[in-house]
């Protein structure tokens, strides 16, 4: 990451993280939302994908090049959505359909000052998943099953959906990228769960 867009990333974050502080405990968006040790792991995970996509022979690489569309489902506190495109030049669109929720992305989106993001305010089922995301991702989403239903709609052929879980979760025949997170001075292991559209 070149130094400018480096520092244009912190600036970002800091941003979030405030944003993250003020509002977390009165809209329950995390647990600790006031934790630095907390939010730096939910910050780190979120952006996991993108110190992966650095190697060529991954699936992710290229997956956050400026032209991708990314639908980011459930976004809740901007955990992966608004960490992922303070990070890239993708265009993303973050969807929660709890209103207050939606309003916390809303202020986080115009105080970071991303330009990359847009909100919708509904169920993903609702939003007219029409196969034209490059990418769709979650975090902490219910059902595997269920994401992977919703992400083979919203995908255009080729497209490639990422979930983030533990290694524990059920998330069917999908490839598994294994890696981990300190949190607290431990080590968390994490996958992302990936599939693609043929």
């Amino acid at each position: 990451m070149p130094n400018v867009v480096a520092q244009k990333f912190v600036s970002h974050i800091e941003k979030l993280v405030a944003n993250v502080a003020l509002w977390g405990s009165k809209m329950n968006l995390t647990a600790h939302p006031d934790d630095p040790e907390e939010i730096a792991f939910h910050v780190m995970d979120s952006l996991m994908p993108v110190f992966l996509s650095i190697d060529k022979s991954s699936m992710l690489a290229g997956q956050f090049a400026e032209g991708k569309k990314i639908l980011d489902l459930g976004s809740g506190a901007g955990f992966p959505g608004l960490v992922l495109a303070a990070a890239s030049s993708a265009d993303f669109t973050l969807v929660e359909s709890r209103r207050k929720r939606a309003s916390f992305l809303q202020v986080a989106v115009a105080e970071m000052g991303l330009k990359n993001v847009m909100i919708e305010t509904k169920r993903a089922e609702e939003i007219g998943l029409a196969g034209e995301y490059d990418l769709v991702t979650a975090r902490a989403f219910g059902d595997a099953k269920d994401f992977f239903t919703l992400a083979a709609q919203a995908l255009k052929p080729g497209g490639l959906a990422m979930l983030f879980a533990n290694p524990s979760q059920a998330v069917g025949d999908r490839d598994r990228v294994e890696y981990s997170v300190t949190r607290k001075s431990a080590k968390v292991e994490r996958i992302l769960a990936l599939w693609r559209k043929v």
